[in-house]
């Protein structure tokens, strides 16, 4: 039951803001479509390692929602939270 909230709260409220927000981005800053697929498909593989720190971590996972729909918390730090793999990505965001 747990890890089912745990998964609704990661993907609905974190993991597809991030998505879209990175998506947007790139596509602002003119980047080839396949990069933004890319980056879509990176961040989305960090849903498992999402889903665990939401469900260990509870304040954490609402701070991070909370600062993500208000604008407040950086998009970059929360990919690299979430997804430390992606450094390129982040550094895609950066430059854009």
């Amino acid at each position: 039951m747990l890890t089912s909230v745990a998964y609704l709260l990661a993907s609905t409220l974190i993991l597809q803001p991030v998505q879209a927000e990175v998506a947007d981005r790139l596509r602002q800053a003119k980047v080839a479509p396949q990069v933004v697929a890319q980056a879509q498909s990176c961040v989305s593989s960090a849903l498992p390692t999402l889903v665990q720190r939401v469900g260990k971590d509870y304040w954490w996972a609402v701070t991070t929602a909370a600062g993500i729909w208000l604008g407040l918390t950086p998009l970059e730090r929360v990919v690299a939270d979430v997804a430390p793999s992606c450094r390129e990505t982040v550094e895609a965001i950066r430059a854009s």
